[in-house]
């Protein structure tokens, strides 16, 4: 985001930033077990691979209303009161959907956790937006999120679903949110914007209309078609190696070291920042997106299925901050990067939704596919994206 005044920039600070990456955290437990919580559901619920999917519909579902409802709220409301809220409904709606008796009360509940866990998940991402350097803390931001998915990923199978069966999610969870909880004390209760009023107030109307949005939007449906395709992947990954014949223990370990390799991904963003600009990187992890792909179809055993799972999370890993950081870029007066947290949200809604109906109809070979000709659509709309906004400004030099 362009910055409004060339005093030391505030959401630069340590706290600040801690309290960007525990609640971004939080806010991304749910999906960095998804696998887990889907593959339970359909052994303790009996569910088709239609009916999980949609049980990440549903959860992204709440999530992008929030989301997109904070559009109008995440510049204006106390973010400390707001998260006050959110984190009990969150956790609340998640340990009731493991309590439901019918799947659609499941999928209700669900929905309502989806809701609590993006708000705060938004609140994060536009707090890293208004520091100086958004790519950076964005791959940092990522890395965070993954290290308490991993523990929970090596956890849940081995030590709480023995005793909490279809539940263990919900506890694991709960557990990992308030050990972070303290850290929400740190949160600034508004935005950069919002603190520079006398520099915002500078920003002319004229300037404001003059902002091209194509490339906005543009990188946010980008973000959007990425994020479908990894979500489609990552949560059937666990299902495909069901269906590989692989024992649930290797698999819930592979997946616990997968987020690890996603670590290393965003890490590698936070190590870049700036220096290679986003699109560049952006298009490398694409095209780690489509090897590690290849290596999945062509999978005969549980070491390329590793192989090609590692590859797939370090891919993400690196592709997705860069997608945001883009975006971050490209808006000038920080009103639009809220939207890419719906963008994620709606992503991770469609690719399990599409990729169960697929995977019932035609198999997990049909998965690969369909993920494979999203992220080549991602990587044409980046390039656009890129290209248009070098043309304008360009043209108004």
């Amino acid at each position: 985001m362009t910055q409004l005044a060339t005093t030391p920039n505030p959401f630069d600070r340590a706290p600040i930033i801690l309290s960007a990456l525990a609640i971004s955290a939080i806010g991304a437990l749910f999906y960095n077990v998804l696998p887990l919580y889907i593959g339970a559901a359909q052994d303790f619920r009996s569910l088709s691979n239609q009916q999980i999917g949609f049980i990440s519909v549903a959860f992204f579902l709440g999530y992008n209303l929030a989301t997109i409802w904070a559009f109008f709220w995440i510049r204006r409301w106390n973010w400390r009161w707001v998260t006050l809220a959110a984190l009990p409904v969150a956790l609340l709606g998640l340990l009731a959907s493991g309590y439901a008796k019918s799947y659609y009360l499941l999928l209700l509940a669900t929905v309502i956790a989806g809701g609590g866990f993006a708000a705060l998940y938004g609140i994060g991402t536009t707090i890293l937006a208004d520091t100086s350097n958004p790519a950076r803390w964005y791959g940092v931001k990522i890395a965070a999120e993954t290290a308490p998915g991993a523990v929970l990923l090596f956890v849940i199978p081995s030590v709480l679903a023995p005793i909490a069966g279809f539940n263990a999610t919900a506890y694991g969870i709960g557990i990992v949110a308030l050990l972070l909880a303290p850290l929400l004390f740190l949160l600034p209760t508004q935005g950069r914007v919002e603190l520079e009023v006398n520099a915002a107030a500078d920003l002319s109307e004229t300037d404001s209309a003059d902002i091209n949005r194509t490339p906005i939007l543009t990188a946010l449906a980008a973000t959007l078609v990425f994020f479908s395709a990894a979500s489609g992947m990552w949560a059937f990954i666990e299902r495909m190696g069901v269906s590989g014949g692989f024992s649930p223990e290797r698999i819930g370990m592979l997946l616990s070291i997968t987020l690890v390799t996603a670590t290393s991904g965003s890490l590698l963003t936070a190590w870049l920042g700036e220096r290679l600009g986003n699109t560049r990187p952006f298009y490398a992890a694409c095209g780690a997106f489509i090897v590690a792909l290849l290596i999945l179809g062509a999978s005969a055993g549980f070491s390329s299925f590793a192989l090609g799972t590692c590859v797939l999370t370090f891919a993400i890993g690196m592709g997705l901050p860069f997608a945001i950081a883009e975006v971050a870029e490209l808006d000038a007066d920080g009103r639009f990067i809220i939207l890419s947290v719906p963008a994620i949200g709606m992503g991770a809604m469609l690719g399990p939704g599409l990729s169960g109906m697929l995977a019932d109809a035609k198999g997990f070979s049909y998965v690969l596919v369909a993920a494979g000709v999203a992220i080549v659509i991602a990587s044409m709309l980046m390039r656009y994206s890129s290209r248009h906004a070098v043309q304008k400004a360009l043209a108004t030099a």
